[in-house]
Formats: C-alpha cells, sequence, structure tokens
C-alpha cells in the first residue's frame, strides 16, 4: 500500500464526515458510527466449534478477511467502513483483487522499461574552458 494513500485517509474520513453529516445530520452520522463500531466488534468476537475449524483450516482466506473487515468497522469512518463491506462481500473482493494484481503487473512493466532505457547525452566540463 502507498505512504501517500495511508496518509490522506484521516482527510478522505473528516472530508466523509463532514459530507455526510451535511446530507444526514449529525445523530444519524453518529448513530451510523456507532452501529458500524459495534457491527465490527460482534464480527471480531470468535465463537469458533470444532466442525468450523475444519472449515477455516480448508479456507483461511474468509476468516482473515472477516477479522480484517471487523477491524475496519471499528474504525470510526466512512471510508473504512466501505473498504470493509468490500471485503466481507466475496464478489466484490474478487473484482478488486483482479484490479490490484492488474495494477500491479502493469506497475513491473512500466519499471522494467524505464529500466531498459538508456539515455545517451553528450557533456563537457565547464572547469577545462577557464
Amino acid at each position: 500500500m502507498n505512504l501517500k494513500l495511508i496518509l490522506l485517509i484521516p482527510i478522505i474520513e473528516i472530508l466523509l464526515f463532514v459530507l455526510f453529516g451535511d446530507f444526514l445530520g449529525f445523530f444519524v452520522v453518529l448513530l451510523l458510527i456507532i452501529t458500524t463500531g459495534v457491527v465490527g466488534l460482534l464480527i471480531l468476537r470468535s465463537n469458533v466449534s470444532i466442525s468450523e475449524i475444519k472449515e477455516l483450516a480448508s479456507n483461511p482466506n474468509d476468516w482473515l478477511y472477516r477479522k480484517v473487515s471487523g477491524v475496519l468497522l471499528l474504525i470510526p469512518g466512512f471510508f473504512t467502513d466501505i473498504l470493509a463491506l468490500v471485503m466481507l462481500v466475496k464478489g466484490l473482493r474478487n473484482i478488486v483483487w483482479k484490479f490490484l494484481i492488474s495494477q500491479k503487473s502493469r506497475q513491473k512493466e512500466e519499471r522494467k522499461d524505464e529500466k531498459d532505457k538508456v539515455i545517451e547525452a553528450e557533456y563537457r566540463d565547464l572547469d577545462e574552458d577557464r
């Protein structure tokens, strides 16, 4: 994850608080934030039975996505809540992963092209003219 995006998250959260606060009202926004925090706590709460352990062992990704989305729901803000909902819905998660993988491969190709470029130039030493 790019450091610039991590630094922009609080700014995005503040902007979304203000926008949703103007659109929905202060108390509705406050209620939404408290509700998503409670939902995050419920998702993080772990009541795993023995039969579910076998299922978790075969596919740990769903468990991991659920826990990360629970943490994101605990963080107050609409941007992190949207990210958490994307991680909870399998179809959206697959779309996002395909997009991220294609972006990464495109960045690798661009870096590879930049390494192969040779810049030819002529120079002269300015100290020799004196």
